[in-house]
Parts: C-alpha cells; sequence; structure tokens
C-alpha cells in the first residue's frame, strides 16, 4: 500500500507506455517486463512503485515515488534503466517519461486514514495527462484542484483524486480512483448541464488551457514499497 502525501516532498516518475490499441498479450508481456523491475527496484532514494494495466485501451503505467529529482536522474540514466528500455523498445508504440510534484489530494468522506494505492481493493483508476503551455500550467492547476465536496466527493463510488504537476511546466496528471467501473460511468454519463454551474465553468476554464491531453484507465495490478 503506497500512501499519496503532497507532503512528504517526494518526486514521482510516471512512465507512460502506450501500445496498439487492443494488444494485450503485448500488454501482459510488458507488465511481466516492468513486474521484475519493480521487485528488484533497491536504488538509493527510491520509495515505491505502482503498476498499472490498462483498461480502455492497451497500456501500461508505472507510478514510481523518488525522494529527490537527483536521485530520479541518477536512475533513468542508470545502465539498468536503459536496459529495461531497450527490452520494452519492440513491445510498445511509445514510451514516455513524466515527472512530477504531487500537489493535491481530495477524497471521499468515506475514505479515512489518508488516500493510498493498493492492487487490494481493485479500484478503477482514471488518469488523464493533460499537455499545457508553461505560462498557464498555475491557471490548470488552480481549475483541477479547486474544492469538490459540495458535489463530487459526495457521489456513490467515488474514492479520490489527486493532482501531479510536471517538473518541466508542460503538463498536469490528474489521477482518479473510483470504487469500481459502474460508479466511473455513472458519474460519467451525467449530462453537464447537470453538474453545478460553478463545476461547469471551472470544467471549461480547464478545457481552454488544455493543449491536447492523454486518458487511459487502469487497475493497480502490484505495488512495492521501500519500507
Amino acid at each position: 500500500m503506497i500512501r499519496l502525501d503532497p507532503g512528504n516532498g517526494y518526486v514521482t516518475a510516471v512512465d507512460w507506455l502506450t501500445l496498439e490499441e487492443q494488444d494485450r498479450d503485448g500488454q501482459r508481456k510488458v507488465l511481466d517486463l516492468v513486474r521484475v523491475g519493480v521487485e528488484e527496484a533497491a536504488d538509493p532514494g527510491w520509495v515505491s512503485s505502482s503498476l498499472h494495466a490498462a483498461h480502455t485501451r492497451a497500456g501500461v503505467a508505472t507510478f514510481t515515488q523518488w525522494r529527490t529529482v537527483a536521485d530520479l536522474r541518477t536512475h533513468y540514466d542508470g545502465a539498468g534503466h536503459q536496459n529495461e528500455l531497450f527490452r520494452l523498445g519492440g513491445l510498445t508504440t511509445g514510451n514516455r517519461l513524466l515527472a512530477a510534484e504531487l500537489v493535491s489530494v481530495q477524497s471521499a468522506p468515506a475514505v479515512t486514514g489518508g488516500v493510498d494505492v493498493t492492487p487490494a481493493r481493485e479500484d478503477w483508476t482514471s488518469v488523464a495527462v493533460q499537455w499545457v503551455a508553461p505560462e498557464e500550467q498555475d491557471a490548470l492547476v488552480a481549475e483541477l484542484t479547486r474544492p469538490r465536496e459540495e458535489w463530487v466527493h459526495l457521489l456513490p463510488g467515488y474514492r479520490s483524486h489527486s493532482v501531479l504537476r510536471g517538473l518541466d511546466g508542460t503538463f498536469v496528471i490528474n489521477y482518479a480512483q473510483w470504487d469500481s467501473e459502474e460508479a466511473y460511468w455513472a458519474f460519467h454519463d451525467v449530462p453537464e448541464h447537470m453538474w453545478p454551474r460553478d463545476v461547469r465553468e471551472s470544467r471549461d476554464r480547464a478545457r481552454k488551457l488544455t493543449r491536447t491531453w492523454e486518458y487511459n484507465t487502469f487497475q493497480v495490478v502490484h505495488a512495492r514499497t521501500s519500507t
């Protein structure tokens, strides 16, 4: 179980791996390769890793927490990671490293003891990478972190959403957890004209700030921490 806490100052490295849309065999192979790396992780500064298998389109995402940017860079420049990239190269259509800091975590009233990432609950997890002009990143973060207690937090099946700010200023990640696929779609099937006015207006501003975006839904299939 991995805690999500903006106060710890960790850096998050997101390995965003894409495949052909229905290449589930390739996804299984990638998961097996990356799982080995997670199990062997022992570099200085490594805190945790969580492995996500995609639902919507074949893909894999790994969220790894590091104590410092220097620790992250040392690992990704090392021979071990370069060898992993070589092995993945023939299986994936894209391999993007996104370095970010966790800036906000919001959760449903029923979620007590903090927000965590674990394969034990089989959450339905959605991840949106929103690309933004560096001068507008702060504005996008402000829209995505607006309090939603009066609405989203009370929806059945909603657990949490967390926002990560890209260290290079070009993206923001929205990481949301739902109890089930049914709860996720029940929210997304609500017509926008039925949303509270302030939520609609905030969503519109966020859309205008977002240049383009990448999106998928996942199940956490493996997680490991250094402690």
